[in-house]
């Protein structure tokens, strides 16, 4: 069997029913060369789940025998894959059906490393009387075009939106495993400082948010994280910083030669405008002078 263009890891953990929402969006995609490398990180068995879509698309499973974490689950879909382009989704996202079909011609074409496209953060709350889902809040909240510095501040490109070419990870390595959380964000610091990514501003997907507190604890785990970055990544954050610093000090003090050059010429135009008024008031005084003179010049030719 020829290797897929399109190689989609999905890492998942005891969430059989949002799984199969999950490989539902991909076995609708409209661009069909792809297969799905399904990660259980030693999970409940869902090979009931990947054999349902069996004659929809190809759908591979690969399973931890002991729980290694979300990292570890990405790495071993990675090495797993058979694809020219790798990319990602957890089991409780989904991608839109014009997903691969926006991205992959546009890679092919042009040989891209990277490309990415947007997604909306979707919340859904449980309904007390039902107990069903329901969407409570959609928006997009990145929709930025490429910029490598700015991953210095933040992670700006969710991970399940973009397609990643295989060898990109043989010049930057894996996911960092010591990363519970913020791994995407460190991968894509290093995957940046190589290579430019293509921006297409097209939403594809969906990154959910469930209020069941089934991420509490990775959110616990944040701050730890981002401080591990920001110390790895630090003389780079700092350079940065220096050189913004430099430029907006260069501009202030042109602004401040600017500023002190209008008010050398708002003072010499006040100036100049006292001299026309008091100019103005001595030929108003001319003229009544000489009018003073036509008059007096008339009465005595009249008394002549």
């Amino acid at each position: 069997m020829p290797e897929p263009v399109v190689s989609i890891v999905v890492r998942t953990y005891n969430r059989p029913e949002r799984l199969a929402v999950c490989l539902d969006s991909l076995a609708q995609q409209t661009y069909r060369d792809l297969e799905a490398v399904v990660v259980n990180d030693a999970g409940c068995d869902v090979q009931s789940v990947i054999d349902s879509f069996a004659g929809r698309f190809v759908c591979r499973s690969l399973c931890h025998e002991t729980n290694r974490g979300r990292t570890a689950a990405l790495n071993t879909g990675i090495t797993g894959a058979h694809g020219r382009y790798i990319g990602f989704l957890d089991d409780d996202d989904i991608v839109y059906d014009n997903f691969l079909e926006t991205l992959v011609p546009v890679a092919l074409e042009r040989d891209l490393p990277v490309i990415y496209s947007d997604v909306k953060n979707v919340t859904f709350e449980k309904d007390a009387e039902t107990g069903e889902w329901k969407r409570v809040l959609e928006h997009l909240t990145y929709s930025f075009d490429f910029e490598r510095n700015n991953f210095l501040l933040g992670n700006y490109i969710p991970v399940n939106c973009l397609l990643i070419r295989r060898d990109c990870f043989d010049d930057v390595g894996l996911f960092d495993e010591t990363l519970t959380v913020f791994e995407d964000w460190d991968f894509l610091i290093r995957l940046s400082r190589k290579y430019d990514f293509l921006h297409i501003a097209k939403i594809t997907g969906e990154y959910r948010r469930w209020d069941d507190n089934s991420n509490m604890v990775e959110r616990e785990r944040y701050p730890e994280a981002e401080k591990i970055i920001q110390e790895r990544y630090k003389n780079e954050r700092n350079a940065i910083f220096d050189e913004v610093f430099k430029s907006t000090f260069a501009l202030k003090r042109e602004m401040r030669g600017k500023d002190k050059k209008m008010q050398e010429l708002t003072w010499q135009l006040r100036q100049a405008e006292a001299r026309v008024t008091q100019a103005g008031q001595v030929i108003q005084r001319q003229q009544q002078e000489i009018q003073t003179l036509k008059q007096r010049l008339a009465e005595k030719h009249d008394t002549a």
